[in-house]
């Protein structure tokens, strides 16, 4: 649930954003950019205490909500990063005989644009869903309740309390809960994760 939430508004926010930068020049545009981009190689060590108090203040501590909106700021920057690059290599012909027809700037993105770059939407889908399902740091300091823990959580969890005990069947079927969906999303959308990452390489 936590990472199906934060997948959706990533993709969303970022796919707006990248389009947005990459399609329209304005006063700022790559101030905005390279923020954003900034925002990869800031670490995410640095940023634990004052995103603790900023969620404990939102009354987000401990939920679920505060756990996919904290995910999705998370992931926005590397997903603007890789449909940027993407959403410059469409053929702007497409979109301009669009605007001729009658469309509106919102109609030529989401009926347009967005099917246009569904591989690099699938590729960094998959990227970002493969780094929130691994996401540990983050929850265990902002979820700290036993009883709201997300699958990274429970899995360490298990894995420590099966250091005094012998009941292994628990644990593997613990590691094979969490293995299962990646496998799954790996072997589903593998040809689409290739096409994606060389799509948007040369014009």
């Amino acid at each position: 649930m936590v990472v199906g939430g934060a997948l959706m508004l990533t993709m969303l926010f970022g796919a707006l954003i990248a389009y947005c930068l990459a399609r329209y020049p304005f006063p700022g545009n790559r101030i905005v950019y390279y923020t954003l981009v900034a925002g990869m190689l800031f670490p995410v060590f640095l940023a634990l205490v004052p995103l603790f108090f900023v969620v404990d203040q939102l009354g987000l501590l401990g939920t679920y909500h505060g756990l996919i909106l904290v995910y999705a700021a998370y992931a926005l920057p590397f997903t603007v990063f890789f449909l940027h690059a993407f959403f410059r290599t469409l053929p702007t012909a497409v979109a301009e005989a669009a605007f001729i027809d009658g469309c509106s700037h919102t109609a030529v993105f989401f009926r347009i644009m967005l099917p246009m770059a569904r591989p690099g939407l699938v590729s960094v889908g998959i990227f970002n869903f493969l780094g929130l399902w691994n996401q540990y740091l983050l929850p265990l300091v902002l979820n700290p309740d036993p009883d709201r823990y997300v699958l990274a959580q429970g899995l360490a969890s298990l894995a420590v309390s099966q250091g005094y005990s012998s009941d292994w069947s628990g644990l593997f079927a613990g590691l094979v809960i969490a293995i299962l969906p990646v496998l799954v999303a790996y072997i589903l959308f593998q040809r689409q994760i290739r096409d994606g990452l060389t799509a948007g390489a040369v014009k």
